[in-house]
């Protein structure tokens, strides 16, 4: 056949592809729009850049005259990757599990879904699989499943056959870790299915409060697998106040009028500068860390670090600054006052879990009412609660800013397969989600 002609044929296939998926799911339609297809030999079988999606001739006639299906799959495989960011996620060592992590998560969700246009008879391995993750992790994402089958004897003795099993696509076209290489290009691709991610979810909420998705498993991991590495940071924002500082405020500051003074007067300036200027920095925080239950000093020693790195780097605190560090569980276990960086950093070393009881989160408001009474916390901007969202809350908002940082990792090793509880939040309380990479990058 003359590549003209396969090149035409395999359009067509790929153009019914994309039609069956956007008939069965409309609220794809953003995604699908996400990525152009393009028949390339230079592939084994399919895989995509974040641009294009890319299938071998010969992979793409066999697979559909064996089952039209298995094309369906792989377009929305591939689709799914550039989704959930897979692309653009940091990896681990062991790339080659990484990547098996990545297909199990989007083989999972595909698996999961109803439609007729994707479904398929799961395979032995596949059954096992699920079966042995499935008393280990509710809601599939890479870096819980790396978590759990790096060390496990059923990776060890299944490795191979999983590989053959969920390794639909190849993964060499996705941006190499540590490259600099179409750097701007990669982080347009990255800006772009973040926005895609957030429109996909919005449409499938849309469709499932007037007709029902049934797409329960898809819209769940939207909801919960969303990279942004700046929203720790905005969330700090938040947590400022308006205070003068002394400096100079070049914003206000007509430098022509001084030099002209300097100039006619030598040294008598026109305008002298202005010594005050207001900043929104972070004076005086709160951070309560729930230990109770599994949590494990690991990932609350990350968390610790990533905050003390991005204070640091950020110039968000005043010259003097105070942190209270809290640990509890239905009680204060433990109160640190941090009015240095380089203590946070040595912390965030060193931190010891203490407390492990229930959780109530009354007793940290109470705590903090208390300390305000008695004047110690008297320039209190905010309070984050490091926590997994199951507990006691207050009835009633305190009058200062209150986030619940909901960490899924927190209990990764819990047998009660719980995750964090974002419904339970009190709707005055900020709610956001600290991503796992803080718990085992």
């Amino acid at each position: 056949m003359e590549n003209s002609s396969l090149t035409q044929l395999g359009n067509e296939i790929l153009s019914t592809a994309r039609n069956e998926l956007y008939l069965s799911m409309r609220y794809l339609d953003v995604a699908l729009a996400g990525l152009t297809y393009e028949i390339s030999p230079l592939v084994s079988s399919s895989a995509t850049d974040g641009e294009k999606l890319y299938f071998q001739p010969r992979y793409l006639l066999s697979s559909f005259e064996e089952n039209p299906i298995l094309i369906n799959r792989a377009y929305f495989h591939n689709l799914l990757h550039c989704i959930f960011s897979h692309l653009y996620l940091p990896g681990k060592d062991k790339s080659g599990l990484w990547d098996l992590c990545c297909d199990i998560c989007v083989e999972f969700i595909l698996d999961s879904l109803p439609y007729p246009c994707i479904r398929k008879m799961q395979s032995p391995i596949r059954e096992r699989t699920y079966q042995y993750l499935e008393d280990k992790v509710t809601l599939y994402t890479p870096g819980r499943l790396y978590h759990i089958l790096e060390d496990s004897v059923f990776y060890k003795e299944n490795g191979l056959l999983m590989e053959q099993d969920f390794h639909i696509d190849t993964h060499e076209y996705w941006p190499k870790k540590g490259s600099s290489d179409n750097r701007e290009q990669q982080q347009k691709n990255k800006s772009k299915w973040q926005e895609i991610s957030d429109k996909t979810k919005t449409n499938m909420e849309t469709f499932e409060r007037r007709a029902g998705t049934n797409a329960g498993t898809l819209l769940q991991s939207l909801r919960i697998n969303k990279p942004d590495e700046y929203r720790y940071d905005y969330f700090l924002r938040r947590f400022a106040a308006w205070r003068e500082e002394m400096q100079i405020n070049d914003e206000e500051f007509d430098l022509s009028y001084y030099t002209l003074g300097i100039d006619l007067y030598r040294n008598i300036p026109l305008l002298e500068p202005l010594e005050y200027k207001e900043e929104k920095k972070i004076q005086e925080l709160v951070i309560a860390v729930d230990t109770s239950g599994s949590c494990q000093g690991k990932p609350i020693r990350r968390f610790l670090s990533e905050t003390y790195a991005i204070l640091k780097n950020s110039k968000r605190f005043f010259r003097h600054i105070r942190i209270h560090l809290l640990q509890f569980d239905t009680i204060i276990q433990d109160d640190i006052c941090i009015t240095d960086m380089a203590k946070l950093a040595s912390m965030a070393d060193s931190f010891t879990v203490k407390g492990f009881g229930g959780t109530d989160y009354r007793c940290v408001f109470r705590y903090i009412s208390e300390q305000q009474k008695k004047g110690t916390l008297s320039r209190l901007q905010g309070l984050m609660i490091l926590t997994d969202g199951y507990g006691t809350y207050p009835e009633h908002p305190p009058d200062y800013p209150t986030a619940f940082l909901l960490a899924d990792f927190l209990k990764e090793d819990s047998p009660s397969r719980i995750l964090p509880s974002y419904e339970h939040v009190p709707s005055w309380a900020i709610r956001l989600r600290i991503e796992e990479s803080l718990a085992d990058e």
